[in-house]
């Protein structure tokens, strides 16, 4: 399986980008581009759907 490193913008450690994910598809159009790991893009979506319903209540 072919596959990328990169380094998370939060939280600076490596991580992979597998082929055929949309990641990987962003990544070899822009490689000079950054990028989160898995576990912090689920802290991202977490924090921004708090943040949409404490607007909407």
């Amino acid at each position: 399986m072919i596959f990328y490193e990169s380094v998370c913008i939060c939280c600076k450690k490596k991580f992979k980008i597998l082929e055929g994910t949309l990641k990987y598809q962003k990544y070899k159009t822009n490689m000079q581009g950054r990028f989160s790991c898995e576990d912090c893009d689920h802290k991202i979506y977490m924090e921004a759907r708090k943040y949409m319903m404490a607007k909407i209540t």
